[in-house]
């Protein structure tokens, strides 16, 4: 199954005006993560450099948010100072975190440092204590801890980020069941294919022409089924159980236009009932309307609880008017739902890297740029640059 593209918006974002930057504060981290593709090669970053790093990217991208990611950035002693900074550049932050390190109390720290949004990497795959062997039903236990615990600290959002494995695509269905019904505590779930390199007969890898051995690539796979599920694959999987779960938005890969190399969805609902979806006209009507107005895009909702001002969208949207009208229905089996909270849950569904000889095929346009040294990069190419001083080419013979 593919998304149909008719039917979504081309995300408008360039390196240069961007919704999202990036920093990394440390590449420690306390457990390990299949599809990782960061090495542990220089600890902690000093806090200025950290500074200076954010402040270049927002200068350099336009940016509206800023993720702090690593590594494990609550391993970081200066995290604090740096949520802080973030907030005093007028810009929303995100953290990236396995959430091991994460007590009630710290969240409340981060929150009034001005953190508006912490998204937890949370999966059947990682060694985590307590937690290994369990498969992805039995982690939205964990899930939800995690949930209610930002839940209590008013003002900050919760999100999810999974990597799905082979083993794990047909456990979706139980993840998103989960999520679904708890549109006031979870704002955004990411469904990232597992990344790596593939080490196919044939196949080589290059840089500055000097070949690199198969024991020195890290994130390498001899089957390369098991990095080769697609957006269409989880999207696929996503649809047979919840049809109404349809894609608004695109970014297509640079070197094969035709991927999908994310998939946007936005829901709408209540706390007790999920009603429907943005189509793309609400999602293109949302980016021009920042961009005209307060001169970037735009990122996420400051206040996920949107409130019923969201359905005016449905005068210009066809798949809003859908949403609206089984608010309606809602209203007319339960007349005190009229008085309803109205929340925006986002999902996001990834494709890595593919590589494909000569060329890889990245995101048309990364939606969170990093900086490094003098350049913008992608994140995920990162440990290409620090580990071997340039850019990967695979080359096939």
């Amino acid at each position: 199954m593919e998304a149909d593209r008719k039917h979504m918006y081309k995300l408008p974002w360039s390196a240069t005006d961007n919704q999202g930057g990036w920093i990394e504060v440390t590449d420690r981290c306390n457990i390990t993560c299949p599809g990782c593709y960061r090495q542990r090669m220089e600890g902690d970053k000093p806090i200025e450099k950290v500074k200076e790093e954010i402040l270049r990217c927002k200068q350099m991208t336009n940016c509206d948010s800023m993720v702090i990611a690593g590594g494990e950035p609550l391993i970081y002693s200066h995290i604090i100072e740096v949520v802080e900074y973030i907030s005093s550049l007028g810009l929303k932050s995100l953290i990236l975190t396995n959430g091991v390190m994460l007590t009630p109390e710290l969240a409340g720290q981060l929150k009034n440092a001005g953190l508006k949004r912490i998204h937890f990497h949370v999966d059947a795959r990682q060694d985590r204590k307590n937690w290994t062997g369990k498969n992805e039903e039995e982690l939205n236990e964990l899930r939800q801890y995690y949930a209610e615990m930002i839940y209590k600290v008013k003002g900050l959002q919760c999100g999810f980020h999974i990597t799905v494995v082979r083993e794990t695509l047909e456990q979706i269905p139980a993840i998103l069941k989960w999520y679904r019904s708890h549109m006031h505590q979870v704002q955004h779930i990411s469904l990232i294919a597992l990344s790596g390199m593939p080490l196919i007969k044939g196949m080589s890898y290059f840089v500055h022409g000097t070949e690199i051995p198969e024991k020195d690539l890290a994130n390498s796979y001899s089957d390369p089924t098991e990095i080769g599920i697609t957006t269409n694959d989880i999207l696929e999987m996503v649809q047979d159980t919840y049809p109404d779960y349809i894609p608004a938005a695109y970014i297509n890969g640079g070197a094969l236009t035709e991927t999908n190399k994310q998939l946007f969805l936005v829901n709408i609902g209540t706390a007790n009932a999920f009603l429907g979806v943005m189509g793309a006209m609400s999602m293109e009507l949302t980016q021009a309307f920042s961009h005209i107005f307060y001169g970037k895009y735009y990122s996420f909702a400051p206040d996920p609880a949107i409130g019923k001002k969201v359905f005016f969208l449905s005068l210009f949207d066809r798949q809003m008017r859908k949403t609206f009208f089984s608010f309606l229905k809602h209203v007319m089996k339960r007349p005190p739902g009229f008085f309803d909270k109205i929340y925006l849950q986002s999902m996001i569904i990834q494709q890595p890297i593919d590589f494909l000889g000569a060329e890889k095929n990245t995101c048309d346009h990364c939606v969170n740029p990093m900086v490094f040294g003098d350049y913008l990069i992608n994140p995920c190419e990162l440990d290409e640059f620090r580990v071997y001083g340039d850019l990967i080419v695979s080359l096939k013979s």
